[in-house]
């Protein structure tokens, strides 16, 4: 499914012999971002459409609005048959901005209709933020030529890489959906998400969490990995979040069993941990750390009153300022509260022991945690409409300073906040960013920058212009930024996609 289509039809009546022809041309432009490397490229589908049988003998191509031809290393023209086979009918090096791809025998036939489709390769150095765009001059057939009316067409925009990691059917499951994503100390990037196997529902389904590395910046990925493996319904497993602690183990925390709202005191929702020390290549079994976080024996008194806890899939955070440097840190939504509670869920000794603050927010959902340069922590959190935050000044174990952001005014969807640069680092400023579907539906996934420390969030920049749903952020070791996003929920169900960009990219108007 394309990320966002417009689509046009234009007509044209030809005449041919003595005889008019009612002939149409659908023009559909592709027009969501690619990345660098791709290959086979959409461009445009065409669909021609003729009430007498005819064949193709020629298609003229422009590429008139292209940035810059070196983007694209080739052109491609198929041909879809009634069958389903689709035939390569050209291609041609983009060396001109008008192309004419004269067919040889045997010239495809059109019967009714026709499925011509335009690809593109895209260059490995092509330029980050040029766009690339195809339109039709002309078709032409034994019985005459089709000119379609112009359409409105921006082209595709490249980005430094725009990878798909699943898809409907991948692996032999149905869906693919929450995805968590960090890069670690070699450069080396790990995506984590889950396998839904059966369908898109969330627990108590029958449910796999995995891992995917990338060694190259997220141009290839590895095949996944299993993390904890579902045995069926009320026992599968699902919503990971990812932590690296200052040695480099990576801690998946994740939650379990019969869901979120089934959950009981006799059968409660579990919460899990679960290790790797090879950078995601392996994983420990399971750690089930449940009757800490909430229940009879919880830590918290607080929590012992809840009956269900999950965690706010993505990113948690090791802490790096003061008395509590190299705490390890989760955000749980818990119930029964008004709506869910928010607390955070730490660790001082690497993921042994586990802790869990007093309420961070009354009424919240899935959040996320940055720590500010001052040491302080900031908590966003999930509402529909304006988004929650807040505050710990004693290293998450507390909170105060509840409030609501107006500039992220959003569906109540789970999004992604993590530090890009900071003073402390030598950097000129400190830049936060965070990852939402900016609209009151779950669409348009964008990217939000706070300079003052979360107190304001500017210019949302949108990197999913259609459906779109979960996100997680990443900084690469190449300072540029790495999304790991959910795209196109719907009957097919959502594919993961990984796109990386750089800060200049952002920022542009």
């Amino acid at each position: 499914m394309r990320n966002h289509i417009l689509t046009l039809l234009a007509f044209a009546a030809c005449t041919f012999s003595s005889a008019a022809q009612n002939a149409s041309v659908t023009v559909v432009p592709e027009t969501g971002f690619t990345g660098r490397g791709n290959r086979c490229e959409t461009l445009l589908d065409m669909e021609i459409a003729s009430d007498e049988a005819c064949s193709l003998r020629s298609i003229s191509l422009s590429l008139e609005g292209s940035a810059d031809l070196n983007d694209m290393e080739m052109i491609y023209v198929f041909f879809n048959s009634d069958n389903g086979d689709r035939i390569e009918l050209g291609k041609a090096r983009p060396s001109h901005k008008d192309i004419v791809f004269r067919l040889r025998k045997p010239f495809p036939e059109i019967t009714g209709n026709a499925a011509v489709q335009v690809c593109a390769d895209i260059s490995g150095d092509a330029v980050e933020g040029n766009r690339i765009k195809a339109s039709i001059r002309s078709v032409k057939t034994d019985k005459g030529s089709y000119v379609p009316a112009a359409v409105e067409n921006p082209g595709r925009e490249i980005l430094l890489a725009r990878v798909r990691l699943y898809a409907p059917g991948d692996h032999g499951s149905r869906n693919w959906r929450i995805p968590a994503i960090c890069c670690l100390g070699d450069g080396s990037l790990l995506a984590v998400n889950d396998k839904r196997k059966f369908n898109e529902g969330d627990l108590p389904a029958d449910i796999d969490i995995v891992a995917s590395r990338s060694t190259d910046g997220g141009l290839t990925w590895s095949e996944p990995v299993d993390i904890a493996v579902g045995q069926g319904y009320k026992k599968g497993f699902g919503d990971p979040a990812l932590a690296v602690t200052e040695d480099g183990e990576i801690i998946c925390a994740f939650v379990g069993g019969n869901g979120l709202w089934a959950s009981t005191p006799e059968d409660p929702q579990r919460s899990y941990i679960s290790r790797s020390t090879d950078g995601g290549k392996s994983w420990s079994q399971p750690e089930d750390i449940t009757s800490i976080i909430y229940g009879p024996e919880a830590d918290n008194p607080q929590c012992r009153k809840y009956r269900s806890s999950f965690f706010g899939s993505g990113n948690g955070i090791t802490l790096r300022h003061g008395e509590h440097a190299g705490r390890i840190m989760f955000v749980a939504a818990m119930y029964p509260a008004q709506y869910l509670n928010n607390h955070a869920v730490y660790s001082d000794d690497g993921g042994k022991t586990w802790h869990v603050s007093d309420v961070a927010f009354e009424g919240g959902d899935e959040a996320k945690v940055v720590e500010l340069s001052d040491g302080r922590i900031l908590m966003s959190i999930r509402r529909s409409g304006e988004r929650g935050y807040s505050i710990s000044c004693d290293g998450g174990e507390t909170w105060s300073g509840q409030g609501l952001w107006p500039e992220i005014n959003t569906n109540a969807c789970n999004g992604d906040m993590i530090r890009y640069s900071s003073t402390d680092d030598g950097k000129g400023y400190n830049l936060l960013l965070h990852s939402i579907p900016n609209d009151r539906e779950r669409r348009n996934v964008s990217i939000f920058r706070s300079y003052d420390e979360g107190q304001s969030w500017v210019s949302p920049k949108t990197i999913c212009p259609g459906n779109s749903v979960y996100s997680s952020l990443t900084v690469l070791n190449d300072g540029t930024i790495g999304i790991y996003v959910e795209e196109n929920p719907g009957e097919e169900g959502c594919s993961l996609w990984f796109m990386n960009f750089s800060l200049d990219w952002l920022t542009r108007p």
